[in-house]
């Protein structure tokens, strides 16, 4: 009994250290209006961004991400 709860436990402090925050970023065409997404794990908290394909010229656009519990 005593190995099966050090097994838990060690599954759940692996699973916990692997979550991490995501960016997403949102491609689009200019000329046809097509979408790609890249999706990249970085530190901080978790964003989506909106940003003219390359080589077009222009900022990102951030959206609100709606919290859930």
């Amino acid at each position: 009994m005593r190995i099966v709860r050090f097994a838990i436990a060690a599954a759940l402090v692996g699973s916990a250290a692997a979550a991490q925050a995501t960016t997403v970023v949102i491609f689009v065409e200019p000329m046809t209006m097509e979408r790609y997404t890249r999706v990249i794990d970085t530190p901080g908290p978790d964003r989506v961004l909106v940003c003219m394909a390359p080589p077009a010229v222009g900022g990102c656009t951030e959206i609100p991400i709606k919290k859930r519990r």
